[in-house]
């Protein structure tokens, strides 16, 4: 796949294929737009039907074109578009943007016709973009190759670069961003059906581009999706913030995105794991790019997510608390020096707590704002400052805002500004917020989120620089991959819970019985009381099927109980393979959790953790993470779930193996990695997790072989 995107986006020369004279059209408007914004390199229409279009000499084909372009643009059917790639082959166009609809989009004919184009790119080492595609703008250079009415505008450049897959919607948040002093863009790509070059690539580059700050994707699917993690922590080291939208995470827009852009959606839960493991900040409006991207380009990050309110409204720095705090940012209490200052002019009736209330008092002293925020930044327990002016307008507004900007330009911490004022009244106000870089918002709530954003990936920041010399755990075992060597059904519990111990994953005592007389002499032998559990590949679902049953303390009770649990597993399947009765030790006294391996096919092997029963089954309060994992990030895992406190010792229980917990899940992790050409998905359920100090042990195990 090329790399040398900088040709791409500052062309010497285009070729427009299918060009027409008819400038409305969608063959005719990326000429028209080229030209009207200055392109400064040489156009080539191509098109035998005109000797010139829009006042330039068109070529009848492109083998006429005097010399090779950087960038071809195809405007033609789909049927003729494979004939037009083959000649940008032969002429050796290093770039193409393929516009036409008709291809993976449509099923049928179109995808085989997607797959001849996708041969003939490499074949010939040509960068495609497309198809099925609205082309890209370079703001900055003036190279605006596209279709649409949103290339109609002029655009002031800036530091953000964008890449996605809907190129209406995509040029939409270029539009709506751009508006009214909000977030001015540098490049704009649209990807549509991904052939060639893809939405990771291009975020590749604009990590890469010196004039990018803020990176921001708009994805259907990744075909690449595993790339996610190594373009991200790459996008985290080079502290260029980047900014993801994923969508089609239901069924029907899973539906949606294939018809949209023939990209399959993936699981959303796998996209969110690559996002927080990276350092990816996921956006669901168009709003949070705007709100984001403003919050970053204040050029500061905070230490800590330490956030004291100042505000002239109670209730504004109410919604304003809980919407950090839900966000997982504090509201601490103020250090006892900084009480003393503000007691010295905040008036009686104000708060001097955190939110801190400085009531209507500014109207008639407007120093008050200078001398609390001064106060603020100085508190050793606060990272950062937002503060809400309600709707001041005018003249007061003018004061209250050259005050915050001396207090601003005296601290290093980041201060965000709530301000509900129309533009028109309070114009000198926001222009020297603007000149000054402080964010301002017009809800608490927008506010709230922004600084959140930028107090996670402050987090993220220095969570890199935690984690830079920590490697995950690298585990082999060829005994497990002989053992799972051409398995097509599901792997019962004893084969599979002999994998896990391969790797190091403790497990329960356990033998395998052929006759009652067996499972007798091992039930004294682990000593009683036992379970019994028939072991079958046909039985993924012993529970279901009535063939384990627990706690048995006697002889005579197993004796019966054997005989029973292979009646009921030959009643659920008469089909069944039946390879033994497991006897095994009975576990108590532990807290009961889930980990899992999924092999995704667009992500690969994945983990998961959650606690047993109905936190996992119902309330879906589990955590995934891409494979491999190191310790830290699986302590991580473990803290981030809702039922965390169960493990840590909530109301007066001792504290669970936490250690123990966490080195279980590296040790799965490298079992995924090591057997991924060998599992499709491995359960264990339970696994109990003892107190402080005495380890996990896998009490039930399936592995799901990969298909």
């Amino acid at each position: 796949m090329r790399t040398d995107l900088e040709r791409f986006f500052n062309p010497r020369a285009i070729a427009i294929i299918g060009a027409s004279q008819d400038l409305a059209t969608i063959s005719g408007q990326p000429l028209k737009f080229l030209k009207s914004h200055g392109y400064k390199g040489t156009l080539y229409p191509v098109n035998p039907r005109y000797p010139e279009v829009a006042g330039v000499k068109c070529y009848p084909a492109l083998a006429d074109v005097p010399e090779v372009p950087d960038l071809a643009l195809i405007l033609v059917n789909a049927s003729r578009v494979a004939e037009m790639l083959r000649q940008c082959g032969a002429k050796r166009v290093p770039y193409v943007i393929i516009f036409t609809s008709g291809f993976s989009e449509m099923g049928g004919e179109g995808v085989r016709l997607q797959q001849e184009l996708t041969a003939i790119a490499r074949e010939h080492g040509i960068g495609v973009i497309g198809p099925n595609c609205q082309g890209m703008m370079n703001i900055t250079d003036g190279v605006f190759a596209g279709f649409g009415s949103v290339f109609n505008a002029d655009y002031e450049p800036g530091p953000v670069s964008m890449v996605s897959q809907s190129g209406g919607f995509g040029f939409s948040v270029l539009n709506l961003s751009s508006k009214d002093g909000g977030l001015p863009f540098r490049q704009m790509v649209t990807t549509g059906n991904e052939i060639g070059v893809s939405t990771l690539d291009f975020i590749d580059y604009y990590i890469q581009d010196l004039k990018t700050e803020i990176i921001v994707g708009y994805i259907e699917g990744l075909k690449d999706a595993r790339r996610l993690l190594e373009v991200g922590n790459r996008a985290l080291a080079a502290k260029k913030p980047l900014l993801m939208w994923k969508v089609g995470n239901t069924e029907q827009g899973q539906l949606a995105a294939r018809s949209h852009t023939a990209n399959l959606g993936g699981a959303m839960v796998l996209y969110k794991a690559a996002f927080r493991q990276s350092g990816i900040l996921q956006v669901e409006d168009i709003q949070d790019v705007v709100d984001y991207g403003r919050a970053f380009r204040c050029g500061r990050l905070p230490r800590g997510n330490r956030l004291a309110i100042i505000t002239i409204s109670g209730g504004a720095g109410i919604l304003m608390t809980d919407e950090c705090i839900a966000r997982g940012m504090q509201v601490p209490k103020l250090a006892p020096q900084t009480g003393e200052k503000l007691r010295g002019f905040v008036p009686a009736y104000g708060s001097l707590l955190n939110p801190v209330d400085v009531t209507a008092a500014i109207f008639n002293n407007t120093e008050l704002i200078g001398q609390t925020l001064q106060a603020i930044v100085d508190d050793p327990n606060v990272d950062c400052v937002a503060m809400i002016n309600a709707s001041l307008q005018g003249e007061l507004a003018a004061k209250v805002a050259t005050q915050i900007v001396a207090g601003a330009s005296r601290t290093d911490k980041p201060v965000f500004i709530c301000w509900s004022a129309r533009d028109a009244v309070a114009p000198e106000a926001y222009a020297m917020l603007d000149a000054a870089r402080i964010p301002r918002y017009q809800s608490p709530v927008r506010c709230g989120r922004a600084l959140a954003a930028l107090s996670w990936y402050a987090e993220m920041q220095r969570r890199r620089e935690r984690r830079s010399s920590e490697r995950a755990l690298a585990l082999s075992s060829a005994a497990a991959r002989r053992q799972l060597e051409g398995k097509t059904a599901d792997v019962s519990e004893h084969a599979a819970k002999r994998v896990l111990a391969e790797y190091g994953i403790p497990v329960t005592r356990e033998e395998l019985a052929a006759t009652p007389e067996q499972a007798l002499k091992i039930a004294r032998s682990i000593g009683y009381p036992v379970a019994l559990k028939v072991q079958s590949p046909d039985i993924s679902h012993k529970t279901e099927a009535r063939a384990v049953r627990l706690n048995i303390g006697s002889s005579e009770e197993l004796a019966a109980a054997y005989e029973e649990v292979l009646s009921n597993a030959r009643a659920y399947n008469k089909n069944a393979r039946i390879e033994g009765v497991l006897v095994q030790e009975m576990i108590k006294n532990g807290v009961e959790a889930i980990l899992g391996v999924t092999n995704d096919p667009l992500f690969g092997p994945a983990v998961m953790f959650g606690l047993g029963g109905i936190f996992a089954e119902v309330l879906k309060d589990v955590s995934f993470r891409l494979a491999p994992v190191t310790a830290s990030v699986a302590l991580e895992m473990i803290e981030e779930i809702a039922g965390y406190p169960a493990l840590a010792g909530a109301r007066g229980k001792p504290r669970a193996d936490v250690e123990a917990l966490a080195d279980a899940i590296v040790r799965l992790s490298a079992l995924a990695v090591d057997l991924k050409d060998h599992i499709g998905e491995l359960d264990v359920n339970p696994l109990f997790v003892f107190a402080e100090g005495r380890g996990v042990k896998a009490a039930d195990a399936l592995i799901r072989p990969k298909k």
